[in-house]
């Protein structure tokens, strides 16, 4: 089991938007040795390389080009009751604030069945017990309650098409996509076409990360949340006639 609170940040223009975003994977019984116990390395190891298979979530800010703030951690036995994993962490609140006193680095810490990494930015400190005791109830109310991943449950019906050309590359609706959106907007138009030149665009995803996370709410008026709720969107490349899903970014 890999259960994972994360405060993120993303920026969108000169405005920033912060969430916490919840994860809760399944693993099985191989996946983990038989003692977790001062195993600092184990929880970094399943976040890391072996995650599992991802059963619930409970999502603010769409997954990707988000910047962590801050998180909790925690890695146990398959099977493992509600109590003792609260149990295990209500007791390290009071072992944090002890860290981070004479600490700069993430706190870990483990016994024999589970284990337990909290980590804060260099803006959020000081406030090291608070951030850990929110994230810590975050991840045990989805833990409590697990909500299937919806957002990635939906066909999307979104499709963009990305042309590159020998000076730029453009994004655009499909003729259905931008049809649908007038519907739901109820309004005349809806932005159909953004160009970037190549020397431009290096710059910017230099800046922002991958730009079709900032010209897809562009072309939709739509935020990246509003667009995963309607399944992600559809990235066709005519040329190569590849499709990418997002947000799972795979090829379909």
């Amino acid at each position: 089991m890999y259960l994972t609170a994360q405060r993120v940040r993303r920026i969108k223009g000169e405005r920033a938007k912060v969430g916490v975003n919840v994860f809760l994977h399944q693993h099985e019984v191989h996946d983990l040795p038989e003692n977790l116990k001062n195993d600092n390395s184990i929880v970094d190891q399943i976040a890391n390389q072996n995650p599992g298979k991802l059963i619930a979530e409970s999502v603010d800010l769409v997954p990707g080009s988000n910047a962590v703030l801050s998180f909790v951690d925690v890695v146990g036995r398959e099977g493992l009751d509600k109590e003792p994993i609260r149990d295990f962490l209500h007791q390290k609140e009071h072992d944090i604030e002890r860290h981070f006193r004479e600490k700069q680095e993430p706190f870990t810490d483990s016994r024999q069945d589970i284990a337990v990494k909290f980590g804060i930015s260099y803006g959020l400190r000081g406030q090291e017990a608070r951030e850990y005791k929110v994230l810590a109830e975050r991840a045990m109310l989805l833990f409590d309650s697990p909500e299937p991943p919806k957002w990635r449950s939906e066909a999307p019906w979104i499709v963009i098409h990305r042309n590159v050309s020998q000076d730029q590359v453009t994004f655009s609706l499909s003729s259905e996509t931008a049809e649908k959106l007038k519907q739901m907007h109820d309004e005349p138009g809806v932005p159909k076409r953004v160009s970037i030149d190549h020397g431009t665009m290096g710059g910017l995803e230099s800046i922002h990360g991958d730009l079709i996370n900032n010209i897809a709410p562009i072309l939709t008026d739509l935020t990246l949340e509003q667009i995963a709720i309607q399944g992600g969107f559809i990235l066709c490349d005519p040329l190569t006639h590849k499709k990418i899903k997002w947000p799972e970014l795979t090829e379909i």
